[in-house]
């Protein structure tokens, strides 16, 4: 693996650590006063990496539903990773250990920031998915180690620093005009669904729909790029 792709896809997901460590100290705060002890708490962060999902985990405990449900919601809310990590084996074809690997550091906001400066290796989406994994789990055990000297993080706003985060990612990636054809096709079934459906479930189908749309334009485009095939 190339080691200057790597720190180049790493050093490119420095400035999302700004977004990155307050949502994990968020988390660890938050999972320390719901009841959850340091182990479990830096745990969900190490194997699970997803901070919709795990807010939405001690969401669900604290409402004591079955642990079947946390489960679920979890598979539900990282649906769209599998669709990008479909599209990123058809780019990068990796063998079958290192692709395991960045799948499982792999998110939205890696992908997009590795996108957005080609060229797209598997060593540059691999840093830039260390990077955040590394700034996360850093979060959350500073949250953790601080969770009975700080007010409740809410009243500064942190709760909002994950949907902006990612709308700063977006709006760089979207000055390539390939990447706003899925973008849009996801804000159009989004307003389209909300109107009949619940917002979880909305969300979801319209996440799929653009991934869906981005995985078929990367086909079309690849077929261009490849010719006729004889």
């Amino acid at each position: 693996m190339p080691h200057s792709a790597f720190i180049r896809g790493f050093r490119a997901m420095l400035p999302l650590w700004l977004g990155a460590v307050p949502s994990g100290i968020a988390f660890g705060f938050t999972a320390r006063h719901v009841g959850l002890d340091a182990f479990e708490a830096q745990a969900m962060s190490f194997l699970v990496f997803s901070a919709p999902a795990q807010m939405a985990t001690i969401d669900l405990l604290v409402r004591g539903v079955s642990p079947v449900l946390p489960v679920l919601v979890t598979l539900s809310v990282n649906a769209q990773l599998a669709l990008i990590s479909l599209a990123c084996g058809r780019i990068l074809r990796p063998g079958i250990w290192p692709a395991a690997a960045v799948a499982f550091l792999l998110t939205e906001g890696s992908f997009a920031v590795a996108s957005a400066a080609p060229p797209l290796t598997l060593a540059s989406l691999a840093g830039a998915a260390s990077s955040m994994y590394l700034a996360w789990n850093l979060g959350t055990m500073l949250g953790l180690a601080s969770a009975d000297r700080l007010p409740a993080l809410t009243r500064f706003g942190l709760d909002f620093v994950i949907p902006l985060t990612f709308i700063a990612v977006l709006g760089r990636w979207l000055r390539e005009p390939p990447a706003r054809h899925p973008v849009v096709v996801s804000a159009l079934a989004a307003t389209l669904l909300l109107l009949v459906l619940p917002s979880t479930v909305a969300t979801l189908c319209a996440a799929i729909s653009g991934a869906l749309a981005g995985t078929v334009q990367f086909r079309d485009r690849e077929s261009m790029w490849n010719g006729p095939s004889s």
